[in-house]
């Protein structure tokens, strides 16, 4: 398709204008953690990188290597590793442009580019240092020659072809394949994507009855096949070794919320206040369904749509059914469809007016915008809670990872100004990438610290750093070995990363193993010893931290709970509570070893209700059905200054 120069003039000053657009809105905050993990992956070592996809992650390897050949270009700062990313989404934005002049004309392209880029759910993927926008841009140029080979004839008359030149496939179909295995080798996700091209292909192929178009289907299709069956038996290896997920459902409302609610808002947490724009955008596009079977120039353009959807999102929802683990950008594919389907509706307005279609295309990406909604990545500030360990601390400090597969994190921040000296960081566990699984154990957390105490006798500072550190450290035990030692500061917190210092470390806690008394509880899990830290005195905004050793019962008791409570002293008020299964949400006792404790630590913060003088605490074993009276048993008091 020949494109005039007022026509190229058009397409540039539209990339222009979001180039611009996302320049005005480039984040400012440093990387979160999985994009650190994508920095460490495709810069560390070829070796690293291809460990990675094949024995570590569930990942294919194309995107890392082109990080990382970027990287080596522009350096690997926050800035230019973003850039690539920036850089794809606007080649979509082109192929997008492309696709719609193809099939409705050339306003129809303008607002097809326009529909992509400027929803905020782009703003998170433009930036983020992840596959998803590279992959968008090889998708879309794959649907673009899609388009090609399903509205033009690419194949010569068989009797005006040799035999030889019939087994080479048309130019158009090569760079089709190619572009399809490139999305296959940047994401798992765009198997649904070709899933989709599939259905296209045969409902068209059946419709036209078509041998031309079969051919090119078949040629196209033996040609990724091939491609992709060398990756086919790392793909069925590692689907059955994931262990990042967690166990139970996601609901297919919450599940369709996700999806539509990341590209309307770029969220994956929607908030409560906007489940009816959500609604409104779904019927937006059962509508554009609805005209594009009725109205015939759409037609193609609806049947596309429809299964660019239905692929993708399908995938997502097998994927979030086996293995519960959703994120809205998991159906990333199918971006480009809804907006197909959109365009739809311009082009319905722009049938009666042409202005009209112009007035929907603002609208529909104006509303969403005005929610004020600018799809930013989760608020974790590595950079910033680095830059105080490091601004705060000495080279002799020790980092306590929570968990170890933070270790990316540090690889990245941890050698840049202000940590230009390094430290010496141990991850509580040390894990590749987290696995539900497993989970830290006192002896191994206790190992790992007293070697080094053992060596320096004793340790000037310990920073526990913290990030969904319950997964795995589900005892908390990152802090409770540190809880005899002077704590500094506790629970500084650098968006969702959480800091805390302990001073002059020179003992750890042991764990109980002597058993105090008889068991209240037949069979059921029993407590070992208790005890209270807290500053002496105390002020108001310090945290009392309560300790309690189990040890596992003959039986299971998951109905167990414990209250933890700051009462005054006659126990007639209570300033603080905490109630959960004894050793915490994530461990219950079907997880404790017969032979290790388990740890319960509960945080009580003194809030300034609390006045001056002593308080208690207490701590009540219960049964959370009632079937028995509750256990009170009275730790001690704390004097609040």
């Amino acid at each position: 398709m020949k494109i005039d120069k007022r026509s190229l003039f058009f397409c540039t000053l539209l990339l222009i204008i979001a180039f611009g657009w996302l320049i005005a809105n480039f984040p400012r905050e440093g990387l979160w953690y999985d994009e650190a993990l994508t920095h460490y992956v495709a810069t560390d070592s070829w070796g690293t990188l291809w460990a990675w996809c094949t024995q570590v992650d569930i990942q294919v390897p194309l995107h890392y290597v082109a990080l990382r050949l970027w990287a080596g270009l522009l350096g690997d700062s926050e800035f230019a590793l973003r850039l690539l990313s920036v850089f794809s989404v606007l080649l979509a934005s082109a192929a997008m442009i492309f696709i719609g002049r193809k099939l409705l004309g050339r306003g129809a392209g303008y607002a097809a580019g326009a529909l992509l880029l400027f929803m905020p759910g782009l703003l998170w993927l433009a930036y983020e240092v992840r596959a998803y926008a590279f992959g968008l841009a090889l998708y879309a140029w794959a649907t673009a020659f899609l388009v090609v080979l399903i509205t033009e004839k690419t194949q010569s008359p068989p009797s005006s072809r040799s035999l030889f030149q019939s087994l080479i496939p048309h130019r158009y179909v090569t760079a089709y394949a190619l572009l399809m295995l490139g999305a296959m080798y940047t994401h798992y996700t765009a198997l649904g994507a070709l899933a989709s091209h599939v259905a296209i292909f045969l409902i068209l192929i059946v419709a036209r009855r078509s041998l031309p178009l079969l051919r090119t289907a078949i040629t196209a299709f033996v040609l990724i096949g091939i491609g992709f069956a060398p990756w086919l038996p790392i793909l069925l290896a590692r689907g059955a070794t994931d262990r990042s997920y967690y166990s139970g459902s996601i609901a297919p409302d919450r599940s369709i919320t996700t999806m539509l609610g990341f590209q309307l808002l770029g969220r994956d947490d929607v908030p409560a206040v906007y489940p009816s724009l959500i609604l409104a955008f779904a019927a937006l596009i059962l509508l554009a369904l609805i005209v594009g079977i009725v109205w015939k120039r759409v037609r193609l353009t609806a049947l596309i749509g429809f299964f660019g959807v239905l692929g993708p999102v399908a995938i997502t929802a097998a994927l979030v059914y086996f293995r519960p683990k959703l994120a809205g950008r998991y159906a990333w594919p199918a971006w480009i469809a809804v907006d197909l389907l959109l365009l739809i509706l311009v082009m319905l307005a722009a049938r009666w007016r042409r202005e009209l279609g112009v007035v929907a295309t603002a609208a529909l990406l104006l509303i969403p915008t005005l929610t004020g909604e600018r799809g930013h990545p989760p608020p974790s500030h590595y950079r910033e809670a680095f830059a105080y360990i490091c601004a705060n601390g000495t080279p002799d400090d020790v980092i306590l990872l929570r968990d170890g597969t933070l270790f990316v994190t540090w690889e990245y921040y941890g050698k840049r100004p202000p940590c230009e000296q390094p430290r010496y960081a141990v991850g509580m566990p040390m894990a590749l990438i987290t696995n539900v699984d497993q989970s830290l154990t006192y002896p191994e957390a206790h190992a790992a610290l007293q070697s080094l105490i053992d060596q320096r006798g004793e340790i000037a500072n310990v920073w526990v750093l913290s990030w969904q550190g319950e997964i795995m450290d589900p005892q908390a035990l990152s802090y409770g070995l540190l809880d005899s030692s002077t704590r500094a500061e506790t629970a500084l917190m650098f968006g969702d990363v959480r800091v805390d210092h302990y001073r002059s470390v020179r003992q750890l806690i042991s764990a109980p193993t002597a058993i105090p008394g008889p068991n209240p509880i037949p069979d059921a899990p029993q407590v070992l010893s208790t005890q209270i830290f807290a500053p002496q005195p105390a002020k108001t905004g310090d945290i009392v931290v309560i300790q309690a050793w189990w040890k596992k019962g003959i039986n299971l008791y998951p109905d167990l709970r414990v209250s933890v409570q700051m009462t005054s002293v006659d126990g007639g008020w209570t300033y603080a509570q905490i109630d959960q299964p004894p050793a915490g949400w994530n461990y219950y006792d079907d997880r404790w070893s017969a032979d290790v404790p388990a740890l319960g630590r509960y945080e009580l913060r003194i809030g300034e209700d609390v006045p001056a003088g002593k308080v208690a605490i207490r701590y009540i074993i219960y049964d959370a059905l009632n079937r028995w009276s509750p256990i009170i048993m009275q730790l001690g008091e704390v004097e609040v200054e």
